[in-house]
């Protein structure tokens, strides 16, 4: 387990029964006890999970959705995470993950046009775009989240009345598969990655300090045109897409706190040694971002993480509304903090340490293939790969600021390999640019565009969801690239 992971409290809600429900259920929580977490029937407020359990194809009204009223059913003082365990005819599961790959090849507005039981007539709009950016998988665990009301659903894939597969899905669009024919492998592997996703806490607790940055100071800025530019740019390569409106799927609006109205995906950052800080891409959780188009008002600056590591420290603009970072800020922020330094000349002349770092992108997709010689690729923690964390929490935060301090090229600003990344399974990419020699007139971002545009970096829309390896292999124009290589769901 990681090593920040700790026993919690959970209890079990009453809810659909089905023979694997059942078998599954009770062995999870069998294996969670034997884990040192408490099993209870009735929530308190000490909990920290409720489980329920739903059947393929029922429609969980808003009314009795744990996701929205669990606090004032069971009368608590906070909210709990729900899973919802969700058995699905193997059969059922085929035809939907073929009826989605099917409809990711038809044209947008044809493909808008389905409609999918207890959805809003909307939701195929978002459900189809989900289907062609990150495959049936995505497009089936949006679909049974919207019919169950529950963001975290564990699929059971049932034959014969028996646990076959279970897909593990979260916000950020993760699917990983635990094989579910042993019954008890099940419960190893599925309960270390319930405790992993659930005592990952969130880092999205920021704080505004320091004196505002002088209008005219933030005016004379290059830094927040670069990131104009590179919300247009970046999106040519498949980093940004549509913000999720999550009103169009349920059909309602009035989603109290228990879940944000849109999300935008990914964000992009620059160290800004004029300040010093790093200037990032606001939330798009807080109020509607279109990563794809930002301005100048749709950018924050973080100077800093708060001692308990639990959200940054945002410094605000002078004459503009208060900014939130986006939930990735602690992520971005770390890196800076953990990668060396070196030491900078801004334009007042002042000697100041940065990091060497200068650029950081992060979108929802993967690496197919990289240049060796320009690229260098680094890994998180193994346990990362087989007990999946998401994007705003803590845990990943660190992870990922700890892997790129193990980076060889960072810690030489003379190494030739000016781009480094990072593939968080079931959840995208993180990609940093080296600050460019001294005296040169490379932009932010510059290099990673010019990377992409050549080939050097290969993008794909297939994001790993668990342990990778990289093989040498050759592009069509026979350089030595890097091509990634992922465990697939095993064979029956």
């Amino acid at each position: 387990m990681h090593p920040w992971v700790h026993p919690i409290s959970i209890a079990r809600v009453p809810g659909s029964r089905s023979p694997a429900l059942d078998l599954a259920a009770d062995t999870l929580l069998d294996w969670l006890r034997d884990a040192g977490c408490t099993v209870t029937s009735q929530p308190d407020n000490s909990t920290d999970l409720l489980l329920t359990t739903r059947c393929f194809g029922e429609i969980v009204d808003r009314d009795e959705a744990l996701l929205f009223h669990s606090k004032r059913q069971f009368k608590l003082t906070r909210r709990p995470t729900v899973l919802t365990m969700v058995d699905v005819p193997e059969a059922e599961y085929q035809r939907w993950l073929a009826h989605f790959a099917e409809l990711a090849q038809l044209p947008e507005a044809e493909a808008a046009r389905d409609q999918y039981p207890g959805l809003a007539s909307q939701a195929a709009e978002v459900i189809s775009q989900q289907a062609r950016r990150g495959g049936p998988e995505m497009a089936i665990a949006r679909m049974i989240q919207a019919q169950v009301l529950s963001i975290r659903v564990m699929v059971l894939r049932t034959q014969g009345d028996c646990p076959y597969r279970a897909m593990h899905f979260d916000l950020a669009g993760a699917h990983p598969v635990t094989d579910a024919t042993d019954i008890e492998a099940f419960a190893e592997d599925a309960g270390g990655r319930v405790l992993a996703a659930i005592c990952a806490s969130e880092v999205n607790h920021h704080v505004y300090a320091g004196d505002p940055v002088p209008a005219e100071t933030w005016s004379a800025l290059t830094s927040p045109d670069a990131m104009v530019r590179a919300g247009v740019t970046f999106t040519e390569y498949g980093f940004f897409t549509t913000p999720i409106y999550v009103e169009k799927v349920l059909g309602y609006r009035g989603l109290s706190d228990a879940i944000s109205a849109q999300f935008s995906e990914g964000c992009y950052a620059i160290y800004d040694a004029d300040l010093p800080g790093l200037v990032t891409t606001a939330t798009g959780s807080s109020r509607l971002v279109d990563k794809r188009s930002i301005s100048r008002a749709d950018q924050a600056v973080v100077t800093g993480i708060r001692p308990e590591r639990d959200g940054a420290i945002v410094r605000r603009v002078a004459g503009m509304e208060p900014v939130v970072p986006s939930v990735e800020a602690v992520e971005l922020m770390g890196i800076c903090e953990r990668v060396p330094s070196h030491t900078h000349t801004n334009v007042r002349g002042e000697l100041l340490q940065v990091p060497n770092v200068r650029a950081l992108l992060h979108g929802h997709l993967g690496v197919e293939a990289y240049d060796p010689e320009r690229v260098e690729a680094v890994m998180l923690d193994p346990l990362y790969y087989t007990q999946l964390v998401s994007c705003g929490t803590g845990a990943l935060a660190e992870g990922t600021a700890l892997a790129f301090s193990r980076s060889k090229s960072l810690a030489n600003l003379q190494d030739p390999r000016a781009v480094v990344f990072l593939e968080q399974p079931g959840h995208g990419v993180m990609v940093v640019e080296k600050w460019p020699a001294a005296g040169s007139a490379t932009r932010p971002f510059e290099t990673i565009r010019s990377y992409l545009a050549a080939g050097h970096l290969q993008m794909t829309l297939d994001i790993a969801q668990g342990p990778v390896h990289w093989e040498p292999a050759w592009s069509a124009d026979g350089r030595r690239m890097m091509r990634r290589v992922t465990e697939r769901e095993p064979a029956f």
